[in-house]
């Protein structure tokens, strides 16, 4: 059997291994190597919600979950839309409340959602932490929010130059 061939042997053999609540191992593993296009993703996906808020999000934008039950664009410089306290994710349609939110895993994420300590090629520089981006909904920046108003809450770091740990911390602090 051929070096690939075995290696996807065995990637099956997890994947099958995860579904039946089995690892073979303590703990669960997620590579980078599964997320290879745009908006592929690997980890928790939650389904919660009654509808999508009014300003529906593009497939993989930050999104968190308001009072009325509907996931929105989140920004760390607008109040109403802060995702500091609230329950955030990673929109995996334009209809998060049904196709669901990726709340911790890989995400390899579109250059158009990302600002920051980027490449001239719009990626991030890799092992950087991740924040709700200050002033444009539903983004992500490496750049740490520092404007008046604005809530710093770290969503991940970034493992690759277009790929996020998405690993949302509970703690925010508003400066």
């Amino acid at each position: 059997m051929s070096r690939r061939l075995e290696e996807q042997v065995l990637r099956l053999q997890r994947r099958v291994q995860k579904l039946e609540g089995k690892t073979g191992n303590e703990g669960v593993s997620l590579e980078v190597r599964d997320v290879t296009k745009i908006h592929d993703f690997i980890g928790d996906v939650v389904v919660i919600g009654t509808s999508t808020h009014a300003t529906a999000p593009a497939k993989g934008q930050l999104v968190f979950y308001n009072s009325s039950k509907q996931w929105a664009k989140a920004a760390a410089g607008d109040g109403a839309n802060a995702g500091d306290k609230h329950p955030i994710g990673i929109a995996l349609s334009t209809s998060p409340h049904s196709a669901g939110v990726l709340a911790l895993g890989l995400y390899k994420l579109d250059s158009s959602h990302v600002s920051g300590s980027i490449s001239a090629a719009g990626n991030f520089d890799v092992g950087q932490q991740v924040f709700i981006h200050p002033h444009t909904s539903g983004s992500f920046t490496t750049l740490v929010p520092s404007g008046s108003g604005e809530t710093v809450r770290v969503v991940g770091h970034a493992v690759d130059t277009d790929v996020i740990y998405f690993n949302p911390s509970g703690d925010f602090i508003e400066v």
